[in-house]
């Protein structure tokens, strides 16, 4: 029995999406069990709030517990805090407490740090066995009711460093029933050994605390962090993975606490000073991270900005996230983190097929033999090799990396060239297009999908592959199959024309610049993150740049000018423009930290937005640009 390669393809098409749907199956009940969000203050700044509106922190923090608050961080003090008189604690040099030098057994230099705790805290103790296990060569003291600490180190060396928790906060929490995240910070000449020990004393009798996100410029304990991240495994704990941390050691920690993670969101006080963000732009970019990026702990701030009423615009901002996050699906819950799972077997047979099917297409595109039957070797070679691959895939790390490249290229520049080739019926190029790109997405995400890329510990290797080959291949293939008029050969040959080249030059360019703006905002220009919050506000799933006025734009220029047979050597600049388009829809899908339904809503308002902005582009080249254009001509030549 003879099949068409295009029926063929159908078939294989549908059994890679059936494939998808099954392998799927633990990244949607992950994201089916983690649709909740928990907004986190800072005691400090509850605190501050409290004494600026004249209330009682525990009040407070109760109201804001009503609101919406899930739970609270508590940071460890450093010596500027407790200079500060933070927690209640006395601090300063030995120099400064008189008579207290005679306490100690040896003699101690002037600059010391010394910690005062009064002993009617009911903390006393537990800032005691914290102080003795972080610091094991401190000396303690008693006298005339207080406990006296002698510090092996200076006041100057503990100036930024963490030195001890604050118990005031932690008993705030507490007193609000209210879950901690525990922000300890690093500190000179205190080993990963000592910050464990401290924080097993601080745990003993604080049950509150569920969670760790150091603070600080360095994660604390290095170079033994990996002790850390096996004790917040061990405790049952999990570390608040924040975003963007520029942290040295950060990474090393979150891979030693896997799978014990928990993404975290905040916007610093310098971020709001240095892009001058305003409230609204704050509130988007909470509800943005939980929405967009899966970030289930949100870590709210005040920020000063309103230096009057700072407590009714941080309760008015909460409500307003709370609001927006709850409508769009989202529970207010405190977190957990996500179990582990393997690379799924289904998945990687998926994707495998597909990129033996597009792979042997892209072939007989080059060849012109797409159309015809199919023979026994290259249903083998589909099937057979599919699996095989697949294999290779899951037992050989390199494998899957370079597979993850190659395959989302190849999806883009299958769905591209399909697409293109149907100008005569272009709701059938556009349509079959979108089907095919979503399919060659799920197929990725089906293999790729696990908690360590949902996390993003194993980064995926293709995204600069997938913008940048795509292109390339819809060149080569024009060139191949003479639609261009000449071929590469052909041009090489003869003298060269500066137009053409400059048209190949930029579409290079520009693929490569799109190239290096992916996922890095420092290339995003003023004006477009203002039009990129516009259209999150007005579609929810922002539509990509490079699909909303790239891609699919181009793509209906093309069919105009194929269907007219216009401008036949400028084809090549919206042919290769249309893959940047399908490319970036794919790379949609490599975001593996994005909830899947949004994806998929996000690459079709691309689709049928770019669509509508391309037949814009032609109405105003038609009934303005052209005509303007004639009339201009007109006036010069006469």
């Amino acid at each position: 029995m003879k099949i068409g390669r295009s029926l063929f393809s159908l078939i294989i098409l549908a059994i890679v999406l059936l494939l998808s749907a099954f392998g799927l199956s633990g990244r949607w009940e992950a994201e089916r069990a983690h649709r909740q969000f928990g907004l986190v203050v800072e005691t400090a700044e509850v605190q501050s709030l409290a004494r600026q509106s004249g209330l009682v922190p525990a009040s407070l923090l109760g109201e804001l517990k009503t609101l919406g608050i899930e739970g609270v961080a508590v940071n460890e003090l450093s010596g500027f805090d407790l200079l500060g008189g933070q927690s209640g604690f006395l601090y300063g040099p030995l120099v400064r407490f008189p008579g207290v030098s005679r306490l100690f057994p040896v003699p101690s230099a002037g600059d010391q740090a010394i910690v005062a705790i009064s002993g009617k805290k009911a903390w006393g103790k537990e800032a005691v066995s914290y102080l003795k296990a972080k610091f094991p060569g401190v000396l303690s003291a008693s006298s005339s009711g207080m406990i006296y600490l002698l510090l092996p180190r200076s006041v100057y060396e503990l100036e930024k460093a963490g030195v001890v928790a604050d118990f005031e906060g932690l008993n705030l929490a507490s007193s609000a029933g209210m879950p901690v995240l525990f922000r300890p910070a690093p500190c000179p000449g205190v080993g990963a050994e000592q910050v464990v020990g401290s924080l097993e004393a601080l745990l003993a009798k604080r049950p509150e605390i569920k969670g760790i996100l150091p603070q600080g410029l360095f994660i604390m304990g290095s170079p033994g962090i990996g002790k850390v991240g096996e004790w917040i495994r061990n405790r049952a704990l999990f570390l608040a993975q924040a975003e963007f941390n520029r942290q040295l050691g950060a990474d090393r920690l979150n891979r030693a606490s896997y799978p014990a993670l928990v993404p975290i969101h905040s916007v610093t006080t310098d971020e709001v000073l240095v892009k001058r963000l305003s409230r609204e732009a704050i509130v988007e970019r909470m509800v943005r991270a939980s929405v967009e990026r899966s970030v289930p702990l949100l870590l709210l701030r005040s920020y000063e900005i309103d230096t009057g009423g700072r407590k009714e615009a941080f309760i008015e901002d909460m409500s307003r996230i709370k609001n927006d996050l709850e409508e769009r699906g989202f529970r207010a819950g405190w977190p957990a983190p996500f179990m582990d799972w393997p690379r799924s077997v289904l998945g990687a047979i998926a994707f495998g097929m597909a990129c033996t099917l597009l792979f042997a297409r892209l072939i007989l595109r080059f060849r012109g033999k797409l159309s015809g039957n199919m023979d026994a070797a290259e249903a083998a070679f589909v099937v057979l090799g599919g699996i095989l691959l697949a294999f290779l895939m899951l037992k050989v790390s390199v494998v899957a990396r370079l597979a993850g490249a190659a395959g989302s290229a190849l999806v883009a520049t299958e769905a591209t060239l399909w697409t293109l080739g149907q100008f005569r019926k272009p709701l059938k190029g556009l349509l079959g297009g979108l089907l095919l790109t979503v399919t060659g997405g799920l197929a990725l995400a089906a293999f790729f999908s696990t908690p360590q890329t949902m996390l993003r510990l194993q980064p995926f290797s293709g995204v600069k592959a997938t913008l940048l080959l795509p292109p390339i291949l819809v060149l080569a293939h024009d060139m191949k199959r003479r639609i261009y008029p000449e071929s590469l050969r052909e041009v090489i040959l003869r003298p060269m024309v500066w137009i053409e080249f400059l048209l190949v030059c930029m579409v290079l360019v520009a693929a490569g610049i799109l190239a290096l703006r992916s996922d890095n905002t420092a290339f995003v220009g003023g004006w477009e993150r203002t039009l990129r919050d516009l259209l999150e506000r007005t579609l929810v799933a922002r539509p990509r740049t490079k699909e909303l006025f790239v891609g699919y734009p181009a793509l209906i220029l093309w069919f105009a000018m194929a269907r007219k047979n216009w401008g036949r050597h400028a084809w090549i600049l919206p042919r290769a423009a249309a893959s940047i388009g399908f490319a970036s829809a794919v790379n949609s899908f490599c975001h593996f930290h994005t909830h899947l339904p949004f994806i998929l809503f996000r690459v079709f308002n691309g689709w049928w937005s770019g669509i509508l902005l391309g037949f814009a582009v032609l109405a105003f080249l038609r009934y303005a640009a052209f005509p303007l254009a004639r009339r201009w001509r007109s006036a010069l030549w006469t």
